[in-house]
């Protein structure tokens, strides 16, 4: 099988490595909060519980603090569960915080295929979505609150977590500084991979569109228009689309 993924505290001034967590689920994305200079958390994303056979999986989003005085690295059964999703595929798992040290987590369709459980323009659910929480201020029983401007809070029947919706797989994610806006590299299924510049409130158009293009042209829409992606590519050119970081220096 994959090998279990680790999170690593590295010493450039020793070239000394420490574990700092071992999941036995592979670790899909990390981030680090915005505070942790003085917190001391750290935010993953795992497709578990490892144990479970994997179509009746799980997206989980964890909490963990590490100690800022301590070298001692947290045990995995010592983390706090934020939020989850059940998830056959198509997972999504992307973390990123924006300077208001709010979390965007991203969901995929979860199936393993074209959108089989229509989740892609459904509202009610957390999947195929961009998510927003505040993990800051705890609400209830819930290790997160919904933040008040959050774009679906007057509607009936929506996911209050939901920022935008409409993606198969968004794999990875930037918050981007300079333009205050979330990126996101989405997995396209028979032609086309995306990039999106994420709109507040907007609708991606899966699995309605592939993209740009129709894909079934016959299926339930959101109540939202479609928009299109900020750039993409043919298979023809590459394939699966990953994403990856908001650069702004001059060298490349």
């Amino acid at each position: 099988g994959v090998k279990n993924s680790r999170l690593m505290r590295y010493d450039s001034a020793t070239g000394e490595e420490q574990v700092l967590l071992d999941p036995p689920e592979i670790i899909y994305d990390f981030e680090f909060h915005p505070d942790f200079a003085t917190n001391g958390q750290i935010f993953i994303s795992v497709h578990g519980p490892a144990e479970v056979e994997r179509f009746q999986r799980r997206v989980q989003v964890w909490r963990f603090v590490l100690d800022r005085k301590s070298d001692e690295a947290p045990e995995y059964g010592d983390g706090e569960l934020i939020i989850e999703w059940p998830s056959r595929g198509h997972t999504g798992g992307a973390l990123a915080f924006d300077d208001e040290g709010l979390l965007y987590l991203t969901s995929g369709d979860g199936t393993s295929d074209s959108d089989n459980n229509l989740t892609g323009q459904n509202l009610g659910v957390l999947h195929a979505k961009v998510l927003r929480l505040d993990v800051d201020h705890p609400d209830g029983d819930k290790a997160y609150s919904i933040p008040p401007d959050n774009p679906f809070l007057d509607r009936e029947n929506v996911r209050p977590e939901t920022f935008a919706y409409g993606l198969r797989n968004p794999w990875r994610s930037d918050w981007d500084q300079r333009l205050q806006r979330l990126w996101v590299g989405n997995n396209g299924q028979d032609r086309l991979e995306q990039v999106y510049l994420v709109e507040r409130g907007g609708n991606y158009g899966w699995s309605v569109y592939e993209g740009s293009r129709i894909f079934y042209e016959g299926r339930e829409r959101g109540p939202d228009p479609i928009l299109p992606p900020t750039a993409e590519h043919d298979h023809g050119e590459s394939r699966s689309l990953t994403g990856g970081i908001v650069y702004t220096g001059k060298k490349y």
